[in-house]
């Protein structure tokens, strides 16, 4: 036997991924994805660059890695909400629920990563870019399947489902950027309600 075996070529994989991931995340998710660098995350999680960029390979590696994680944790949850086989009203509370969550309380950010990696979208790299239009395809049919649902049950007005689509689209956007301005929750549950309520007939009401 080999008294002196030959040591094996290559650095020892040093970097704990998924530390980097949680931690890149939150720090996207409260300061925005374009003010954080990755210099920034190696500090905070004692991972070296060059580890990183071995990982990730890139900037847009990493933001479209973090993304990913974000989608399982935040926009998958709110399409299976949409996608519930239920009256549509109840769909319409579950949704604004889920939006209004006491995000102190479950220990994350307010806002919407998703919400602000669009609208940052032409600072962001191609493969975070083209998961975020993914998404939003993914989000937008899922809006989309919904409402033909609901007008099938007499539970939509009827206006074109592309533009109720875009509009519930819109009415998320802006309660996420409504939490980040401080507005109180209970005042957003509000506006929700008289916003996505005006969609539906009058005797499909929501929740007061």
């Amino acid at each position: 036997m080999d008294q002196n075996p030959v040591p094996t070529r290559g650095r020892p994989k040093l970097l704990d991924r998924e530390q980097i991931l949680q931690t890149a995340l939150i720090e996207y998710w409260a300061k925005g994805p374009t003010n954080v660098s990755i210099s920034e995350i190696c500090k905070q999680t004692g991972a070296s660059k060059p580890s990183v960029y071995r990982e990730f390979s890139s900037d847009d590696g990493l933001k479209s890695s973090v993304f990913e994680s974000y989608r399982s944790l935040v926009i998958q949850p709110l399409i299976d909400i949409i996608v519930k086989d239920q009256p549509a009203a109840e769909t319409i509370d579950a949704m604004i629920g889920f939006m209004t969550q006491d995000r102190a309380a479950l220990g994350i950010p307010d806002g919407c990563l998703f919400v602000m990696m669009r609208a940052q979208s032409e600072h962001l790299g191609p493969s975070t870019c083209d998961k975020l239009h993914q998404a939003r395809r993914e989000l937008l049919a899922a809006y989309s399947a919904w409402i033909e649902r609901a007008k099938l049950h007499g539970e939509f007005i009827d206006i074109p489902t592309d533009i109720a689509a875009l509009l519930l689209d819109m009415q998320h956007g802006g309660a996420m950027r409504m939490q980040r301005e401080g507005v109180p929750r209970e005042t957003i549950k509000t506006v929700l309600k008289i916003a996505l309520g005006a969609l539906m007939f009058q005797d499909n009401t929501i929740k007061p």
